[in-house]
C-alpha cells in the first residue's frame, strides 16, 4: 500500500467518526464497519485521539453558551443546569468505572453485537418518537431526568452500536423533555463525558502512542484535524435539522443497516469475526492490512554437492582427451565386491606391446580420487 492510499483511508476513517458522533448512529460501529471495508484495523488509541476531536467541535459551537452558564453561576438556574450535567457525568463516570474495574467488564468490538445494538436502536427510537407525541414537552431537565440520562450513557459503552447520542437524547424525550432541549443537554453533557473518556484511554494507550513511531503520530493528528472539522458542519446542521424533523429517518437507517448487517453475517459467518483480535498485545502494531515484513535473508553454506555414483551396470569412464587413442587401455571388467586399486606400473613384456601412460600430477595439485565402480586400465 502506497503512502496516498493510506493517508485516504486515514481521511475517511476521520470523516465517519467526524459524522458519526454526534448523529443517533453509533460512531463505534460506523468505525468497525468502515476498518472492516476498508481492510485497515487501527489502534485504539488512533480511535481514542479522532473521538477527541470530534468532541472539540462541540466545544467550538457551544461556547457562547459555555460561558453564559459559567458567567452567571450567581443565578439558580444557571448554576442548577451546570449541576445536572454534572451529576449525568458522575452517575456514567462511577458506574463506568465500576462495571469495568470491578466486574472486568469487556465490551464486544465484533460485528454482530454491533449488528444487533444497531437494529434495536433503531427499533427504540420509534417507539420514543411514538411515546413523545402523548407527554407534555418541556425545556428544562429534572434531577431525576438527569440521573436517567447519566444512565442512559452507560448503555452505549455496554452496547457498542448503541450510540451515546442517540441513547441520551431518547432518554431525555422518553420523559417529556422537546427535541432540541435534549439535544442540547446531550451534547453539553458529552463534552466532559467524552474528553473524561478519552483522558483515561489516553493513559491506557500510552505505550502505543509513544511505540507506534511517527507514521502514527501523523496519522492520529490527520484523522483528528479531519474529524473536528466534519464533525462541526455535522452538528451545526442537525441543531436545525431536530427544530422542524424527528428522528425517524435515523431510524429508519438503523433498522436497515443492522438488519443488512445481520443477513450478511448469517450468509457469510466469517463477517461475524471482525474486529476480533488474535493477539491483543499486537493490536497498535497492526495497522495495515497485507503490510510486507521485511525478513533477514538465509546466509547460503558453502555445502559440496556429491554427485551420485553411477549404477553397477554403467559404462566405463571415457578417458582423458590428453590420452592419445594408440595409448587407451581397454577396460577389463570387474565385480562390484572386488575393492578398486590402483594399477602399479609394470615393465613392459616387449617394444610391440607398450605400457599405458601414466599421468603423473602437478606438485602442487592433490590427486583426483577414481570415481566409484570405475575399472582401473590393465597392461
Amino acid at each position: 500500500m502506497d503512502l496516498f492510499d493510506h493517508y485516504f483511508q486515514i481521511i475517511l476513517l476521520g470523516i465517519v467518526e467526524g459524522v458519526t458522533e454526534f448523529l443517533p448512529i453509533s460512531s463505534t460501529g460506523h468505525l468497525l464497519i468502515a476498518e472492516a471495508f476498508l481492510g485497515v484495523r487501527e489502534p485504539d488509541v488512533f480511535n481514542v485521539v479522532i473521538q477527541a476531536g470530534a468532541i472539540l467541535a462541540v466545544v467550538f459551537i457551544y461556547w457562547h453558551k459555555i460561558a453564559d452558564l459559567f458567567g452567571s453561576l450567581d443565578k439558580s438556574e444557571s448554576r442548577a443546569y451546570v449541576l445536572k450535567i454534572f451529576l449525568a457525568f458522575v452517575v456514567t463516570g462511577v458506574i463506568g468505572i465500576i462495571l469495568t474495574h470491578h466486574f472486568h467488564l469487556k465490551l464486544p468490538e465484533t460485528l454482530a453485537p454491533v449488528a444487533w445494538a444497531t437494529l434495536i436502536g433503531g427499533l427504540v427510537i420509534f417507539a420514543v418518537e411514538y411515546v413523545a407525541k402523548n407527554l407534555y414537552p418541556h425545556d428544562d431537565v429534572s434531577w431525576p431526568e438527569a440521573v436517567l440520562i447519566g444512565l442512559g450513557q452507560i448503555l452505549a459503552g455496554i452496547f457498542p452500536g448503541t450510540s451515546r447520542s442517540g441513547a441520551t437524547i431518547m432518554t431525555a424525550m422518553a420523559f417529556g423533555m422537546k427535541r432540541t432541549a435534549a439535544t442540547q443537554f446531550s451534547f453539553l453533557l458529552g463534552i466532559p463525558t467524552m474528553f473524561a473518556a478519552s483522558a483515561l484511554d489516553l493513559v491506557k494507550y500510552r505505550k502505543d502512542l509513544t511505540s507506534g513511531g511517527h507514521q502514527l503520530l501523523i496519522d492520529i493528528a490527520l484523522g483528528f484535524v479531519v474529524s473536528a472539522i466534519v464533525a462541526f458542519f455535522v452538528v451545526k446542521w442537525l441543531l436545525r435539522f431536530v427544530q422542524s424533523h424527528t428522528f425517524n429517518g435515523f431510524a429508519i437507517y438503523r433498522v436497515l443497516l443492522g438488519a443488512g448487517l445481520l443477513i450478511a453475517i448469517a450468509v457469510h459467518p466469517s463477517l461475524a469475526k471482525i474486529g476480533e483480535d488474535e493477539n491483543p498485545k499486537q493490536k497498535a502494531s497492526v495497522r495495515i492490512k497485507d503490510e510486507p515484513t521485511l525478513t533477514a535473508p538465509t546466509p547460503a553454506t558453502n555445502t559440496e554437492v556429491t554427485p551420485p555414483a553411477p549404477a553397477p551396470d554403467a559404462a566405463p569412464a571415457v578417458a582423458p582427451s590428453n590420452v592419445s587413442p594408440a595409448m587407451e587401455p581397454a577396460p577389463t571388467p570387474t565385480t562390484d565386491a572386488a575393492p578398486l586399486t590402483p594399477a602399479a606400473p609394470s615393465t613392459p613384456a616387449d617394444a610391440s606391446n607398450p605400457a599405458p601412460a601414466v599421468m603423473t600430477p602437478a606438485p602442487d595439485s592433490a590427486p583426483t580420487p577414481a570415481p566409484a565402480n570405475v575399472p582401473a586400465p590393465q597392461n
